[in-house]
Order: C-alpha cells, then structure tokens, then sequence
C-alpha cells in the first residue's frame, strides 16, 4: 500500500468520524435534548427527573422523532463529504479572470454548492421546527387549506439555501477549503470554546450572511422570486404578504443566525480535527534496508509525499528540530548512524526532501522573474538530427505542431482584443501569488534545517550534519536573494478590494523573516567558522553580513 492510501485509511478516516460524531453530538444531540428540556420543564412546569429522561429518550426512539434525529444527521454527512473532497492545503490564486469564472462555473463546484445548499435548507427548517411547535418539519405534511404552513415552510427552506450559496461561495472562490495546522495545539475542548466565543459568532454570522442588511435584502430577494412566480401562474400576489409576521420574522432570523454559526463551527471543527499534529518515527524498526521500502511509514518518505502529509510531516519535522527538551530523544536519532555500517540515514532522509523543496521553490521564483539568469536550453530543433534520403541527402522536414501548442497561439492571438484580452489576460501578480502560497511547508523545512544545524554543534558527536551545512548555508542565501529580489510592486496588496491581507502576502513575510533567523541562528551557533566552509564568494559576503549583524 502507497504511503498516502495508507496515510488516508489509517489516519485521516478516523479523524473524518470522530470529527463527524464530535459535530452530531455539538449540533444535533445538544439542540434536541435543550429543546426537549426547555419544552418538558419550563413551558409543562413538569420537575419529575424520571419524565424528563423518559422524554428525553423517547425524543430519539420514537418514529415521528426519530426523522429529526435522521435528517440533520444526513445533512451533516453531505457536509463532511464535501469538505473531504474539497479541502485543500494551498490557497487558491487565480492567473486571470477567466479562469475564476470557469472555476465558479465547473460541474464538480456546481454540483457541490447544491449539495451544501441541500443541506442548508434542511438544518433551517430542522432546527426552525426544533425550537417553535408552529413551524412543521418538511416531512410533515401541511394540513389542507393552511397557507401559512406552506409559506413559512418556504420562507425558512429559501434562507437556508441563501445562507448555504453563500457559505459555498467562499468556501469554493475565496479559499474557504484552505487548511493550514495552527502553530500550537492546545486540547480540542479549549479550541471548540474558542470557536462559540461572542466575537467568533459575530464574525460568522457577517461572513455567512446572516447579518441584519444581508436578512433584509435576502428576504426583498424572496419576495420578488415569489410574486413574479403568483403571477405568471395566474394567483394573487397578495397571498405572500402574509410571510411578514412578527413571529415568522423573528424565527427566520434566529434560524438563519443559527445556521450560520452551525456551518462556522463545522468548518472549524472540521479544520481542528483534520489538522491535527502526526508524529512520524525518524527511523523504522527494521533499519537494515531503508530503501527497500520506499512507502514505509518514516519521516523521509513523509516529507516526500505531497499535500496534507507532506505539510504535517513538516511541521512534525519543526517541533522535532526545536529546542523542546521533550524532542531531544526524536532529536537524537536525526544525529545517529546505522550500526553497522555508520551511515547518516536518518539525516539524509531529512536534508535530502527539504533541500530538494527549498530549491524547486527557488527555481520556481528565479523562472518567473529572472529568467535571463537561467541557462540556456537549446531548443529540440537544434539538438533532432535531421531526416535523410536515399542519397544521404539532409530533408528539412518540420515536426508537427502538437495540438496543445495551437491551442496556446490561438489563446495568445485572442488576447490582442480588448474584450478576450480582458477575461484572458494574466493579472500582473497572481504567478507570484500562486508560488508564494505553497510555502508553508518551506518555512517550515527552513526553520528545522537552520535548528538542526545549530542543535548539531553540541548534539551531533558523530559529525554526520557537518559535511551538508555548506549545502544548506547555499540554499539559505539563494533563496534569501530570490525572495528579496521581488520588489514590493511585484506582488502586493490590491488596492480598493476591502480584504484582509491575503494568505500568500503573509507567507511571504513570514518566508523572509524564517530564512533570516535561521542564517542568524546557524553564524551566532558557530561563529567565524562558517567563514571557512567550502561556499561560494557571494555566500561567503552574505554570511559576513549576519556575523556582523548588518541583515535586518
């Protein structure tokens, strides 16, 4: 079995449920047995402790009850699907405009926002229903002649699936689905807490649209739907004014502001739950042959991988490499070697992925904004032996055009027209903004290389870190120099888009600031002797400049 089927059926199919159950317990359980008591011992008066349970119970048990307890639960199912197959570990940066359209009209985001808007509507009516006997669930059916059953039922259902379109939107086009681990990890309980705070509350209901402006506007929305509908087929439109009722408004807004923190704490649940730290052992019981294996649970085949392993098997790599004194044990066999055979296994497992993933991203930066200091690649023409006859005759024949390739050069021939140039044009920073937002695991490899160099000096009494500090000294000053070689006009903060600042503007920052105190740490740990080392002459002023603190 891959390491990453083995990563998703042993280790991210448990997180799924217990996140799952952890919500089911929060959002359904929680509410029924509140509603339950509330109705038992406030509004009958009843104090009996066997009837309250006796209720309590037969809430769940019975048939009538029992489809409050399936349908939320299907609700929340449909949600946790859509959230494992959507999340993602980089943010989402689109080149042009075009391709923010056809990624808002694609059939898999299409599909999958009518699946959260399913499930939307479904919780406000649940959850409408749960609190106000007046208010029947969807599977009750109205009684003949009660129009305000029907317009209630309607009023709610349309809510929530207003609520759900815009928890979709941002989810699928404003980076919703980005996962990120949390730089610390308290117990999963304070976290929750933090997520019902008043403020977090606050803040979901303006971001899912259940604020008092997005209510009132939502429901003049529905109003216009429903009488363009009454009149197109002949009714009197005067029957949707009876949806303006005090207590049908009321209960709408507290539906809608219950649905909006639902999906909030679902979201952060889900995230809490998913991101949750792994450690990974640095070396396999059976050292014998580590590449015989090369999908073998180990940290080196971790940092491999891609996506969520590979950025949890970076931060495990970082809390391995700092100074906790409860990593010195995992720290050690980072500096250990094979016996027998002596052999730094464990360190070249480590060095080799990180430093391969420091220079790809480097690479990466270098092609897009200083491609003139790249080697030249000659060009297949030049480097094909050209065709000959019977004669020994050279016969100049052009290779065919691959279909990819006229595909582009009708692309790039549409730009030169104002209105396809607008839609197919690159914005002038996104190639940037899309590099920078897959640096996460970057940070992270740096920081742990510059602590596991410096931890080297007093832990590593073999000398197995000693032979690749030139190596990764060169990767640090290279990158340093790509990153600082991008002015601030290239990749910036757009003005006039009332955002915070975006995710990759903060990696960026934070990717400067990591690479400079790694070189600080590893010149202050050792000294002038890193003057010494076999490094190049621009490395060599580089390093001189942070011996004498001159880098800020």
């Amino acid at each position: 079995m891959k390491l990453d089927e083995l990563f998703a059926s042993e280790v991210l199919l448990w997180r799924y449920v217990r996140a799952l159950a952890c919500l089911l317990l929060l959002q359904v359980v929680a509410p029924m047995a509140v509603c339950n008591l509330y109705h038992t011992v406030i509004a009958k008066g009843i104090l009996n402790p066997v009837t309250v349970i006796s209720n309590l119970l037969s809430s769940c048990i019975l048939p009538t009850r029992l489809l409050h307890l399936v349908v939320p639960a299907t609700c929340f199912v449909l949600l946790a699907r859509v959230h494992i197959k959507s999340y993602t570990v980089s943010a989402w940066v689109p080149i042009n405009r075009w391709e923010k359209w056809r990624r808002l009209l694609s059939l898999t985001v299409m599909i999958r926002s009518g699946l959260i808007m399913l499930a939307c509507a479904l919780l406000a009516n649940f959850y409408t229903s749960l609190a106000h006997p007046d208010f029947p669930f969807l599977v009750i059916p109205c009684e003949p002649g009660d129009i305000m059953c029907y317009k209630r039922k309607s009023v709610i259902i349309f809510m929530g699936a207003y609520i759900g379109y815009r928890y979709a939107y941002r989810y699928f086009m404003a980076n919703g689905n980005l996962v990120i681990p949390a730089p610390a990890h308290p117990r999963k309980l304070q976290l929750i807490k933090a997520c019902l705070s008043l403020r977090s509350m606050r803040e979901a209901c303006d971001t899912h649209g259940a604020s008092r402006l997005s209510f009132l506007s939502a429901i003049c929305v529905y109003m216009v739907i429903s009488i363009a509908v009454s009149l197109c087929n002949d009714g009197l439109w005067q029957d949707w004014l009876v949806i303006f009722d005090l207590t049908l408004m009321m209960m709408t807004l507290l539906a809608t502001v219950l649905l909006a923190i639902t999906l909030s704490l679902f979201s952060q649940v889900f995230h809490i739950f998913i991101t949750e730290p792994i450690e990974v052992p640095v070396a396999s019981v059976d050292d014998g042959n580590p590449e015989a294996d090369g999908d073998s649970w180990r940290l080196c085949n971790a940092l491999s991988s891609s996506g969520l392993l590979q950025l949890l098997a970076f931060y495990d790599l970082k809390s391995l490499a700092s100074s906790d004194p409860r990593n010195f044990a995992r720290r050690s066999q980072v500096f250990a070697i094979s016996q027998p055979g002596g052999h730094p296994r464990n360190w070249l497992g480590i060095i080799n992925p990180s430093l391969n993933l420091i220079r790809r991203f480097c690479e990466r930066l270098r092609r897009h904004n200083c491609p003139a200091d790249l080697p030249k690649v000659p060009l297949p023409s030049e480097t094909m032996t050209a065709s000959t006859d019977v004669n020994k005759n050279e016969v100049a024949k052009p290779p065919p055009v691959p279909l990819k390739e006229r595909v582009t050069k009708f692309v790039l021939g549409l730009k030169r027209y104002p209105f396809f140039g607008y839609f197919l044009s690159d914005l002038p920073d996104a190639t940037n903004r899309s590099i920078f937002a897959e640096a996460l695991p970057v940070i992270w490899a740096v920081q742990a290389l510059g602590d596991l160099v410096a931890a080297s000096f007093t832990e590593d009494k073999y000398g197995v870190v000693q032979k690749n500090i030139p190596d990764v000294l060169m990767a640090f000053t290279q990158l340093q120099k790509v990153v600082d070689s991008l002015s601030r006009v290239t990749i910036a903060r757009r003005a006039g888009t009332g955002e915070s600042v975006p995710t990759e503007l903060q990696l960026r920052k934070a990717l400067r600031s990591a690479v400079r105190s790694a070189l600080y740490i590893i010149t202050t740990t050792f000294g002038t002797t890193v003057l010494e080392m076999q490094v190049s002459s621009e490395c060599q002023g580089k390093l001189r400049s942070y011996l004498e603190f001159k880098e800020g």
